[in-house]
């Protein structure tokens, strides 16, 4: 039984200044006092895992030489001051 009717599935424009984030079903979602996320030492350890294993390569390469010279300038140029 179809009624033919067309159903807006979008939720309804709200004003920027009032709006909340809201989920796919229109439900205000809790907003979080602190904005600073924390993850997890296991979390943290496996991203570090999978950076290590992506950019391995690159690590492999080394310095290329004339980066090296220009840093061995510049180290010897510096007179200790940060």
């Amino acid at each position: 039984m179809k009624s033919g009717k067309t159903v807006n599935i979008e939720p309804p424009a709200t004003n920027v200044d009032q709006a909340e984030a809201r989920d796919a079903m229109g439900r205000p979602i809790a907003q979080r006092k602190n904005s600073e996320v924390r993850l997890g030492r296991e979390i943290q350890a496996r991203i570090g895992q999978q950076l290590r294993a992506m950019y391995e390569d690159v690590v492999k390469q080394g310095v290329p030489p004339h980066i090296e010279a220009l840093v061995r300038r510049l180290t010897d140029n510096d007179d200790g001051v940060a």
